[in-house]
Protein backbone atom coordinates (compact mmCIF):
# COMPACT_ATOMS: atom_id res chain seq x y z
CA UNK A 1 0.00 0.00 0.00
CA UNK A 2 1.51 3.28 -1.13
CA UNK A 3 0.67 6.21 1.18
CA UNK A 4 2.30 9.53 0.29
CA UNK A 5 1.69 12.53 2.51
CA UNK A 6 1.55 15.84 0.74
CA UNK A 7 1.60 19.29 2.27
CA UNK A 8 -0.04 21.83 0.00
CA UNK A 9 1.68 25.22 0.09
CA UNK A 10 1.19 26.45 -3.46
CA UNK A 11 -0.52 29.79 -4.04
CA UNK A 12 -3.42 28.07 -5.82
CA UNK A 13 -4.15 26.10 -2.64
CA UNK A 14 -4.73 29.16 -0.44
CA UNK A 15 -8.06 28.97 1.30
CA UNK A 16 -8.46 25.25 0.61
CA UNK A 17 -10.04 23.24 3.41
CA UNK A 18 -9.81 19.47 3.65
CA UNK A 19 -11.85 19.10 6.85
CA UNK A 20 -11.55 16.05 9.08
CA UNK A 21 -13.43 13.50 7.00
CA UNK A 22 -11.94 10.84 4.76
CA UNK A 23 -13.04 10.39 1.18
CA UNK A 24 -13.16 6.88 -0.31
CA UNK A 25 -12.88 7.19 -4.09
CA UNK A 26 -12.78 3.72 -5.62
CA UNK A 27 -13.48 0.07 -5.10
CA UNK A 28 -10.54 -2.26 -5.60
CA UNK A 29 -10.23 -3.31 -9.22
CA UNK A 30 -9.43 -7.02 -9.40
CA UNK A 31 -10.67 -7.81 -12.91
CA UNK A 32 -7.39 -7.07 -14.70
CA UNK A 33 -5.19 -8.23 -11.81
CA UNK A 34 -6.41 -11.71 -10.93
CA UNK A 35 -7.24 -15.15 -12.30
CA UNK A 36 -10.51 -16.58 -11.01
CA UNK A 37 -12.50 -19.71 -11.75
CA UNK A 38 -16.20 -20.63 -11.60
CA UNK A 39 -17.40 -17.15 -10.78
CA UNK A 40 -20.92 -16.21 -9.78
CA UNK A 41 -22.88 -14.40 -12.53
CA UNK A 42 -22.54 -11.02 -10.77
CA UNK A 43 -18.74 -11.19 -11.03
CA UNK A 44 -18.92 -12.00 -14.74
CA UNK A 45 -20.80 -8.79 -15.46
CA UNK A 46 -18.91 -5.74 -16.65
CA UNK A 47 -17.78 -3.55 -13.76
CA UNK A 48 -17.92 0.23 -14.02
CA UNK A 49 -15.52 1.29 -16.79
CA UNK A 50 -15.22 -2.22 -18.22
CA UNK A 51 -16.33 -2.69 -21.82
CA UNK A 52 -16.76 -5.71 -24.06
CA UNK A 53 -14.39 -5.45 -27.02
CA UNK A 54 -15.32 -8.73 -28.69
CA UNK A 55 -17.47 -11.79 -27.95
CA UNK A 56 -16.70 -15.03 -29.82
CA UNK A 57 -18.90 -18.13 -29.79
CA UNK A 58 -17.74 -21.72 -30.34
CA UNK A 59 -14.48 -21.47 -28.39
CA UNK A 60 -13.21 -24.58 -26.63
CA UNK A 61 -11.23 -24.38 -23.38
CA UNK A 62 -8.91 -27.07 -24.65
CA UNK A 63 -6.67 -27.14 -21.59
CA UNK A 64 -9.20 -27.18 -18.77
CA UNK A 65 -12.47 -28.30 -20.36
CA UNK A 66 -11.52 -30.18 -23.51
CA UNK A 67 -14.60 -31.07 -25.51
CA UNK A 68 -16.78 -28.22 -24.20
CA UNK A 69 -17.93 -25.34 -26.35
CA UNK A 70 -18.11 -21.93 -24.79
CA UNK A 71 -18.13 -18.19 -25.37
CA UNK A 72 -14.96 -16.12 -25.08
CA UNK A 73 -15.55 -12.52 -24.03
CA UNK A 74 -12.69 -10.06 -24.51
CA UNK A 75 -13.01 -6.88 -22.46
CA UNK A 76 -10.64 -4.00 -21.86
CA UNK A 77 -9.62 -5.62 -18.55
CA UNK A 78 -9.75 -9.40 -18.94
CA UNK A 79 -10.63 -12.52 -20.91
CA UNK A 80 -13.73 -14.42 -19.81
CA UNK A 81 -14.67 -17.93 -20.96
CA UNK A 82 -18.13 -19.34 -20.16
CA UNK A 83 -19.25 -22.90 -20.94
CA UNK A 84 -22.32 -23.24 -23.17
CA UNK A 85 -23.53 -26.33 -21.29
CA UNK A 86 -23.08 -25.02 -17.74
CA UNK A 87 -22.51 -21.29 -17.12
CA UNK A 88 -21.18 -22.13 -13.64
CA UNK A 89 -18.07 -23.42 -15.42
CA UNK A 90 -16.17 -20.28 -16.33
CA UNK A 91 -12.91 -18.44 -15.87
CA UNK A 92 -11.60 -14.89 -15.82
CA UNK A 93 -8.02 -14.00 -16.81
CA UNK A 94 -6.83 -10.50 -15.97
CA UNK A 95 -4.44 -9.01 -18.51
CA UNK A 96 -1.97 -7.98 -15.81
CA UNK A 97 -1.44 -11.66 -14.97
CA UNK A 98 -0.55 -12.66 -18.55
CA UNK A 99 3.09 -13.57 -19.21
CA UNK A 100 3.03 -14.73 -22.84
CA UNK A 101 0.59 -15.24 -25.70
CA UNK A 102 1.39 -17.46 -28.68
CA UNK A 103 -0.15 -19.78 -31.24
CA UNK A 104 0.68 -23.48 -30.99
CA UNK A 105 -0.62 -26.88 -32.01
CA UNK A 106 -3.11 -28.56 -29.71
CA UNK A 107 -5.37 -31.61 -29.69
CA UNK A 108 -9.03 -30.74 -29.42
CA UNK A 109 -11.74 -33.33 -28.76
CA UNK A 110 -14.06 -31.34 -31.02
CA UNK A 111 -11.65 -30.33 -33.79
CA UNK A 112 -8.72 -32.76 -33.60
CA UNK A 113 -5.18 -31.50 -34.16
CA UNK A 114 -5.37 -27.77 -34.75
CA UNK A 115 -3.82 -24.36 -34.10
CA UNK A 116 -4.79 -22.91 -30.72
CA UNK A 117 -4.23 -19.79 -28.65
CA UNK A 118 -1.91 -20.49 -25.71
CA UNK A 119 -1.77 -18.06 -22.77
CA UNK A 120 0.72 -18.47 -19.94
CA UNK A 121 0.08 -16.45 -16.82
CA UNK A 122 0.92 -16.10 -13.16
CA UNK A 123 -1.10 -14.89 -10.20
CA UNK A 124 0.50 -14.67 -6.76
CA UNK A 125 2.77 -17.78 -6.67
CA UNK A 126 0.81 -20.00 -9.06
CA UNK A 127 1.53 -20.37 -12.77
CA UNK A 128 -1.25 -21.18 -15.23
CA UNK A 129 -1.54 -22.24 -18.85
CA UNK A 130 -4.72 -21.72 -20.87
CA UNK A 131 -5.34 -23.11 -24.35
CA UNK A 132 -8.32 -21.96 -26.40
CA UNK A 133 -9.39 -23.40 -29.74
CA UNK A 134 -11.74 -21.74 -32.21
CA UNK A 135 -14.22 -24.26 -33.59
CA UNK A 136 -15.07 -21.99 -36.51
CA UNK A 137 -13.24 -23.10 -39.65
CA UNK A 138 -10.52 -20.78 -40.95
CA UNK A 139 -11.30 -17.96 -38.52
CA UNK A 140 -8.28 -16.00 -37.17
CA UNK A 141 -10.53 -13.80 -35.03
CA UNK A 142 -9.61 -15.50 -31.76
CA UNK A 143 -5.91 -14.80 -32.29
CA UNK A 144 -6.17 -11.28 -33.69
CA UNK A 145 -8.68 -9.95 -31.15
CA UNK A 146 -6.87 -11.23 -28.04
CA UNK A 147 -3.42 -10.18 -29.21
CA UNK A 148 -4.56 -6.68 -30.22
CA UNK A 149 -6.36 -5.97 -26.95
CA UNK A 150 -3.51 -7.25 -24.78
CA UNK A 151 -1.04 -5.07 -26.73
CA UNK A 152 -3.27 -2.05 -26.12
CA UNK A 153 -3.45 -2.87 -22.42
CA UNK A 154 0.33 -3.12 -22.13
CA UNK A 155 0.87 0.21 -23.92
CA UNK A 156 -1.53 2.09 -21.64
CA UNK A 157 -0.25 1.14 -18.20
CA UNK A 158 0.36 4.72 -17.07
CA UNK A 159 -3.39 5.27 -17.10
CA UNK A 160 -3.81 2.52 -14.47
CA UNK A 161 -0.55 1.71 -12.69
CA UNK A 162 1.46 3.61 -10.11
CA UNK A 163 4.84 4.60 -11.53
CA UNK A 164 7.81 5.68 -9.41
CA UNK A 165 10.89 7.46 -10.74
CA UNK A 166 9.70 7.43 -14.35
CA UNK A 167 10.69 9.61 -17.29
CA UNK A 168 7.63 11.83 -17.05
CA UNK A 169 9.09 15.30 -17.67
CA UNK A 170 10.51 17.14 -20.65
CA UNK A 171 11.97 20.64 -20.24
CA UNK A 172 10.59 20.64 -16.68
CA UNK A 173 7.04 20.10 -17.94
CA UNK A 174 4.84 17.01 -17.60
CA UNK A 175 4.69 14.77 -20.67
CA UNK A 176 0.98 14.20 -21.11
CA UNK A 177 -0.58 10.95 -22.24
CA UNK A 178 -2.95 10.79 -25.24
CA UNK A 179 -6.21 12.56 -24.34
CA UNK A 180 -4.77 13.68 -20.99
CA UNK A 181 -5.49 17.24 -19.89
CA UNK A 182 -3.69 19.15 -17.14
CA UNK A 183 -6.25 20.80 -14.87
CA UNK A 184 -3.85 22.35 -12.39
CA UNK A 185 -0.13 22.78 -11.81
CA UNK A 186 0.64 23.52 -8.17
CA UNK A 187 4.15 24.65 -7.14
CA UNK A 188 5.45 24.49 -3.60
CA UNK A 189 4.09 21.07 -2.66
CA UNK A 190 6.04 19.05 -0.10
CA UNK A 191 6.17 15.26 -0.32
CA UNK A 192 6.41 14.06 3.27
CA UNK A 193 7.07 10.38 2.60
CA UNK A 194 10.67 11.02 3.72
CA UNK A 195 11.43 12.39 7.19
CA UNK A 196 12.93 15.61 5.87
CA UNK A 197 10.32 16.24 3.20
CA UNK A 198 10.98 17.13 -0.43
CA UNK A 199 9.79 20.30 -2.13
CA UNK A 200 8.28 19.84 -5.56
CA UNK A 201 5.45 20.44 -8.00
CA UNK A 202 2.09 18.70 -8.18
CA UNK A 203 0.03 18.19 -11.35
CA UNK A 204 -3.67 17.34 -11.38
CA UNK A 205 -4.95 15.92 -14.67
CA UNK A 206 -8.08 14.12 -15.80
CA UNK A 207 -6.18 10.82 -15.44
CA UNK A 208 -3.79 11.03 -12.50
CA UNK A 209 -1.92 12.96 -9.84
CA UNK A 210 1.76 13.55 -10.58
CA UNK A 211 4.38 14.93 -8.23
CA UNK A 212 8.08 15.54 -8.81
CA UNK A 213 10.87 17.03 -6.72
CA UNK A 214 12.16 20.40 -7.91
CA UNK A 215 15.83 19.54 -7.38
CA UNK A 216 15.66 16.02 -8.84
CA UNK A 217 13.06 15.48 -11.56
CA UNK A 218 13.64 11.73 -11.53
CA UNK A 219 12.31 11.63 -7.95
CA UNK A 220 8.64 11.48 -8.87
CA UNK A 221 5.41 9.55 -8.69
CA UNK A 222 2.60 9.10 -11.20
CA UNK A 223 -0.59 8.09 -9.38
CA UNK A 224 -3.69 7.25 -11.46
CA UNK A 225 -7.03 7.99 -9.83
CA UNK A 226 -7.96 4.32 -10.38
CA UNK A 227 -5.41 3.34 -7.75
CA UNK A 228 -6.54 5.82 -5.10
CA UNK A 229 -8.42 4.19 -2.25
CA UNK A 230 -8.69 7.01 0.27
CA UNK A 231 -7.96 10.71 0.62
CA UNK A 232 -7.82 12.32 4.05
CA UNK A 233 -6.23 15.17 5.96
CA UNK A 234 -3.97 14.74 8.97
CA UNK A 235 -1.58 16.68 11.12
CA UNK A 236 2.15 16.17 10.61
CA UNK A 237 5.25 17.78 12.05
CA UNK A 238 5.22 19.96 8.95
CA UNK A 239 1.62 21.07 9.54
CA UNK A 240 -1.67 20.08 7.92
CA UNK A 241 -1.08 17.48 5.22
CA UNK A 242 -3.10 15.64 2.59
CA UNK A 243 -2.75 11.85 2.71
CA UNK A 244 -3.40 9.78 -0.41
CA UNK A 245 -3.75 6.04 0.19
CA UNK A 246 -3.74 3.52 -2.65
CA UNK A 247 -4.89 -0.05 -3.00
CA UNK A 248 -2.36 -2.73 -2.10
CA UNK A 249 -0.58 -3.93 -5.22
CA UNK A 250 -0.73 -7.71 -5.67
CA UNK A 251 2.33 -9.08 -7.41
CA UNK A 252 1.62 -11.34 -10.37
CA UNK A 253 5.14 -12.14 -11.37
Amino acid sequence: EFTPEIKMEGSSMKGASFGNSSSILNESIWQDREIRFDLKPLLLKMRKGEKTIDSINSIEDTKGNNGERGTLIITNLRIIWISHINAKINLSIGYNSISTINIRKAKSKLKGHTQALCITSKFLTTKYEFIFTSLVKNSPRLFTSVQAVVRSYESSRLYRDIKLRGSILKDDELITLPHEQIFNKIPGVWNLSADQGNLGTLYLTNVRVVWHANLANNFNVSLPYLQIKLIRARESKFGRALVVETFAQKKTG
